[in-house]
């Protein structure tokens, strides 16, 4: 990881002394201003990009606890919130690519106004816990790791995640397509690390490193190389047209809290925050 997101990183503890109890007084603080207003505890609909689905699993009981309100989360890869956002659908709190949450605001689907980028991530590999693990220093290191592999598994591309576009690319680039189209196997996007256990020993499997670090039963081998890596933004946005709510706003907030930004570097991605 880079030198800047290492200070990040030895800011957040210095925040974070106290551990848990910080991370309690930080959402005492930031629910403050909703906790006296006569609103009743709402469902919040969120669609989201499957790369930021560990970070929600570990904050969202957190905030509803905290709140009051239900997270009811669905997730698809980046490409899919596009297409369904654009083809009318709708959610209080939609999270998606940077790149994504652009176009749709140029297209008057997102509030320009609402978005607030939160994090970004790399892509990394991971192998089945006992499998060898490949070294990952050069780009002939990530060819002969995918050569060597037994199987290899990434998002298909088709579905427009932005890991298995990269991977795809990279594979073309590489001039291997031939020789690792027998042994690839596609995951629909955001189920990348079950597959690759699924599959068994010597398989590899390419991801965003959000959907493989602190995981069970999967090893995290490393990120890609800087010159082979991608690194895709994650922003949040509300509908255009959307009356406020007080709570899509106090989750929001959240997103932009140091005890979210904990968990987002637990994950293995940037916060935007720090």
């Amino acid at each position: 990881m880079s030198r800047r997101w290492g200070r990040a990183r030895n800011r957040l503890r210095e925040m974070t002394t106290s551990g848990a109890h910080m991370n309690k007084a930080l959402m005492a603080l930031l629910l403050a201003p909703i906790a006296g207003m006569p609103t009743r505890a709402a469902e919040i609909h969120i669609l989201s990009a499957a790369a930021m689905q560990t970070v929600f699993a570990s904050i969202a009981p957190a905030f509803e606890q905290a709140a009051g309100h239900r997270l009811v989360f669905t997730y698809t890869t980046m490409g899919a919130i596009t297409e369904r956002v654009l083809k009318g659908e709708s959610a209080d709190l939609v999270v998606g690519s940077t790149a994504s949450m652009t176009r749709l605001v140029k297209e008057g689907r997102i509030d320009p106004q609402s978005t607030v980028d939160i994090a970004r991530v790399g892509v990394g590999l991971v192998v089945p816990t006992g499998t060898a693990k490949p070294p990952l220093r050069s780009v002939d290191d990530f060819r002969n790791a995918l050569l060597g592999a037994k199987r290899v598994v990434y998002a298909d591309p088709a579905g427009g995640g932005a890991a298995g576009i990269h991977v795809a690319k990279l594979i073309e680039k590489l001039g291997i397509v031939a020789e690792l189209r027998p042994k690839t196997k596609y995951g629909a996007g955001g189920d990348v690390f079950e597959v690759t256990l699924a599959q068994g020993e010597g398989t590899l499997g390419l991801t965003q490193i959000s959907e493989i670090v602190g995981r069970p039963g999967g090893e995290f081998v490393g990120a890609l190389s800087d010159e082979l890596q991608n690194y895709t933004g994650i922003t949040v946005g509300t509908p255009s047209g959307a009356a406020r709510s007080a709570p899509v706003a106090a989750f929001i907030e959240f997103l932009r809290s140091p005890a979210a930004a904990s968990a987002i570097l637990a994950r293995g991605m940037q916060p935007s925050s720090l």
